[in-house]
């Protein structure tokens, strides 16, 4: 739907010589006013069986302050509104109406739904709607106001971007590749020049909002100046709760941005996590059923902000094999880039000229390349500190409230190094490291590209790191460019095993996608032959083998489980064997390497541990590694927090009617250490009966 304003101009019957006012037959203020709302409503009737929804919101002798709701799919114009204007008024002048003539339509403007709804309000309040309700279900402005979702709206320019001046904007907002190639695409002569629909969509994968609504405003501008959109409008959802499913206001504004573009931002509001457990599914299932039905007129843009996900990856997998995505990257420049960015952000916000170049770059810090994302980021701590340093500076020495958070090492790389023991797991990662860089040179000698595949098998008992070291590998294969995006998706039987026939090969294929560009981690793979529905984990396991294959260049699937039952499935499926090209094993840890662990789990909390304590946890560890499935790093985690629990205890007895200290807060002793988990595994006692 099209919403704009416009002016009307008329003149009257030169013939009839009467007043303006009496070309509506009025004889009062009121009657003017009465006489409008009806022509309104018989002009929005009769026009294009009712497509079209005409209001006066201000009027005077001679000219019309109006707006439309048009709900049609075509191209509005200026012209079109003046001839359809004109043809319904030919039509009454011949049967003694509307005494007008010269209708003459100027400063026909676009605008949003908010701007739209608030003309509307205006209009009632002067009297020029008789039935509110009925107009606001007919324009859509009902759906306006709701807590499951944020909408923000804008209208690109109507200017025509050529191909010249898209490729600079795109320069100046440090777009990726994949943007510059799509720009290509967009202006290629071999387009039809007339819209048709929608042939593909996007998915924006960046730093933070603002950068992903930089881009989608140029992808709207160019694809507009190509004719490949039929109004200007741009509808940015974001804040999407778990709540936003069956919602009719969402749907509704969807439906109405027809011939526009949709931006729908992914991270969600309270984005549940953990095992084997997915958000906001019922979201996703709603979402994307919407967007299969509004897919061919309106241009949808999702948009993945790296370090918010949320739902991305589900809702992706779902419209994979429904819809064609093109994934765009943000992309990145040098400092000279990044400051040129900077200045131009500078200059279109509330307080510019108040740093010199000299200070913004000083801001920018040691970085050598900058994504657009990073440039926003400086923007706003620079906007931010010219409140408090340059227009309000009495506030530049008040000291805000400290809160003293964990420092977290961001490096991937360097987490794997710091994990105790796991010789062969490091030694692994290396290997795929050296491989991708040697690849790089045979392309750059124009040799064939040899990739190897990467799928892997992890077997031990619990605890042993084999998730962990998963983790680490997505994100470390991604930092070097061997993997895409490095999503890390964890799944097991439950997820992949479905409960119908015909529902497990499409619920396998929607985890690759999901995962696509990163690891597919299934946690006791074996158990997909077990269970009521072994013909559906059947069909699960060929269809991982077939998915395997399919995504050999861009998932890295990993299979995780006890070391006999692995051996045993893979016996029995060696099509799925075959395909693995790592077998891992991660050993029990012994009790010294227990207490390393111990160690760095009790320095990350700033915890002291005496020789005392560690004697003592020794001989704990060592009892514990002689049981099978003791725990291995999650028994130590367990210990740790029990003897946190009881230290706590402790202390508040020991000091109740004195200061406790910090040292007091940081220091264990070797009774916190007697605790539950530790009587699990005390020597066996045989019982019996005295003689």
């Amino acid at each position: 739907m099209l919403y704009c304003k416009f002016q009307m101009t008329y003149d009257c019957d030169d013939d009839s010589k009467m007043s303006a006012e009496a070309v509506f037959n009025s004889n009062s203020r009121r009657e003017w006013r009465y006489n409008v709302v009806e022509f309104c409503s018989e002009l929005s009737e009769e026009n294009l069986g009712g497509k079209i929804t005409f209001i006066v919101y201000r009027a005077k002798p001679n000219i019309f302050w109006m707006i439309a709701a048009v709900d049609d799919i075509k191209p509005f114009t200026p012209a079109k509104i003046s001839k359809r204007i004109e043809k319904y008024l030919d039509d009454q002048i011949e049967q003694g109406e509307y005494l007008m003539e010269n209708v003459k339509i100027s400063r026909f403007e676009e605008i949003t739904v908010g701007q739209f709804s608030k003309i509307c309000d205006q209009a009632n309040r002067s009297d020029y709607i008789h039935d509110y309700f009925r107009i606001a279900d007919m324009t859509g402005i009902n759906c306006l106001n709701n807590e499951n979702f944020k909408l923000m709206e804008t209208i690109c320019s109507e200017k025509k971007l050529t191909y010249a001046n898209a490729k600079k904007k795109a320069a100046k907002l440090l777009a990726d590749e994949s943007f510059m190639e799509e720009l290509g695409r967009i202006y290629s002569g071999e387009n039809s020049k007339r819209f048709y629909g929608q042939p593909v969509h996007y998915k924006i994968v960046t730093g933070n909002t603002k950068s992903a609504q930089s881009l989608a405003v140029l992808l709207a501008e160019s694809l507009y100046s190509n004719k490949r959109l039929t109004n200007r409008r741009i509808s940015y959802f974001s804040g999407i709760t778990e709540n936003c499913y069956y919602e009719e206001d969402f749907e509704g504004l969807v439906h109405n941005a027809e011939g526009g573009v949709v931006v729908i931002e992914l991270s969600g509001e309270r984005v549940r996590t953990g095992q084997f457990a997915h958000a906001y599914e019922e979201v996703v299932e709603f979402i994307s059923e919407i967007v299969k039905r509004n897919c061919r007129n309106t241009l949808f843009i999702f948009v993945e902000i790296v370090d918010k996900p949320g739902f991305s990856q589900q809702l992706i997998a779902k419209l994979q094999d429904n819809i064609h995505l093109i994934e765009l990257q943000e992309g990145a420049g040098n400092r000279d880039d990044a400051l040129i960015y900077l200045k131009n952000l500078m200059e279109d916000s509330d307080i510019p000229d108040v740093y010199t170049d000299e200070e913004l770059i000083a801001a920018m810090g040691d970085k050598l390349t900058f994504r657009a994302s990073d440039i926003y980021q400086v923007q706003e701590k620079l906007y931010s500190d010219a409140l408090k340093n340059k227009s309000y500076p009495a506030y530049r020495e008040v000291d805000r409230i400290a809160v003293k958070v964990d420092a977290i090492d961001g490096d991937a790389y360097q987490e794997l190094q710091k994990l105790i023991g796991l010789t062969e797991q490091k030694d692994l990662i290396e290997q795929i490291l050296a491989a991708h860089r040697v690849q790089k040179m045979r392309m750059d000698f124009g040799l064939d590209k040899q990739k190897a595949s990467l799928h892997m098998s992890f077997t031990g008992n619990p605890g042993s790191a084999k998730t962990t070291v998963s983790r680490l590998i997505a994100a470390i294969l991604s930092k070097e460019g061997v993997l895409k995006t490095g999503r890390f998706v964890e799944c097991g039987r439950a997820d992949l095993v479905a409960k119908y026939v015909g529902w497990t090969a499409k619920t396998v294929r929607e985890k690759f996608n999901e995962a696509r560009g990163g690891v597919l981690f299934i946690d006791e793979a074996y158990s997909l032959s077990d269970g009521e529905h072994s013909t559906f984990g059947d069909e699960a396991i060929h269809t991982i083998v077939q998915e395997m294959e399919n995504h050999r260049e861009d998932v890295i699937v990993i299979f995780a489980g006890y070391p006999d039952k692995m051996k045993d499935f893979l016996d029995r499926n060696e099509g799925l064997r075959s395909r693995i090209a790592f077998h891992i094993n991660f050993p029990d840890y012994n009790a010294d390497e227990l207490i390393e662990i111990l160690k760095l789990m009790a320095a990350k909390k700033s915890y002291n541990l005496d020789d005392e304590v560690i004697a003592h946890c020794r001989k704990i560890f060592k009892r514990a590694a002689t049981k099978k499935d003791f725990g291995n790093g999650r028994f130590v985690r367990n210990l740790l927090e029990q003897a946190s629990l009881k230290h706590a205890r402790r202390i508040i007895r020991e000091h109740e009617n004195s200061e406790i200290t910090k040292e007091d807060l940081l220091h264990f002793t070797v009774e916190d250490f007697k605790v539950n988990v530790d009587k699990t595994y005390k020597d066996e006692k045989i019982l019996g009966f005295k003689h």
